[in-house]
């Protein structure tokens, strides 16, 4: 049950809706007015990395949670038409537009997103803007390093490599033997990700949650670079220790894209009870807020 659709101000957005319905359900949704937007990390189309966007919202499917994947503009199949700007900005407008067709076809008022580095950078933004994102599943989101994260750095990468008789070995010949050698490997280009300063994020964080919004947040191996150990989070947000809508998890085993096929479906069975676990809590907490009827 899988429908292709274009949207957008522009009508250049192309995306896929995963209704999640089938003759055995009689049309009714896990979570009343509630569907999930996975969104696009970085320069990939709506597949997602390795298929994870698929993956998950066939997972979803299986709980009875719709789902919405789409294409940002100017990637895979959505015409690059807009306002030139910040891409965080365009990102933002055009996750809601994505609600606001979920609301206008589909009669759904509250959204739970889905994403993956820039995707998880992207979902935030658009938590803080609109309020129909009542929760956010980010995967390697934003991180800022800690004295914990220099201690484990020192002691997992520093002294293993300073007793590694092979990468010793390696720097004498670099320094002190001047053989031909190969060209070198294209190396990684420098990263784009901008983080908002770690006051900036634990405000938002902390004014959504205050405000109703779920937040989980899972680290991989892949975010090294910033994030290393499983204490890091309660370091990094303090002002975040013992609230309840805010979770998280580190997951050193795993790679940042999740490309084995166990870590895969960890990673997919993870995701989809989280969001179900939100959406529930979420549709509870809508039901004792409603006043009573006449």
């Amino acid at each position: 049950m899988e429908h292709a659709v274009q949207f957008g101000a522009h009508q250049n957005l192309s995306g896929i809706f995963n209704d999640a319905q089938s003759d055995t359900t009689n049309g009714q949704w896990e979570l009343p007015g509630t569907a999930v937007i996975l969104v696009t990390a970085g320069m990939l189309h709506h597949a997602g990395p390795f298929r994870l966007h698929v993956d998950l919202a066939r997972s979803m499917a299986t709980q009875r949670v719709p789902s919405f994947r789409f294409d940002l503009s100017g990637i895979g199949e959505s015409f690059g038409i807009g306002e030139a700007g910040r891409s965080l900005d365009r990102a933002v407008g055009e996750i809601q537009a994505a609600i606001d067709w979920l609301n206008q076809n589909h009669s759904i008022q509250r959204v739970i997103l889905f994403g993956l580095c820039s995707g998880a950078d992207d979902g935030l933004a658009a938590a803080a803007s609109d309020s129909r994102v009542v929760g956010l599943v980010a995967m390697d989101g934003c991180g800022y390093r800690t004295l914990g994260y220099y201690w484990h750095r020192m002691i997992h990468h520093w002294l293993r490599r300073s007793l590694n008789l092979r990468k010793w070995k390696s720097w004498f010949r670099r320094r002190f033997w001047s053989a031909p050698s190969n060209p070198a490997s294209l190396q990684p280009g420098e990263d784009v990700r901008e983080f908002p300063g770690r006051e900036t994020a634990v405000s938002q964080i902390a004014h959504l949650a205050d405000q109703g919004t779920h937040f989980h947040f899972l680290y991989t191996s892949g975010v090294a670079d910033y994030y290393n150990h499983a204490g890091q989070f309660a370091a990094m947000f303090p002002e975040l220790a013992g609230n309840s809508r805010v979770t998280h998890a580190y997951w050193p085993e795993i790679d940042h894209v999740a490309f084995l096929c166990e870590d895969r479906q960890r990673l997919v069975g993870h995701v989809t009870r989280f969001v179900v676990k939100m959406g529930r809590e979420t549709c509870r907490g809508v039901e004792h807020a409603s006043p009573d009827p006449a």
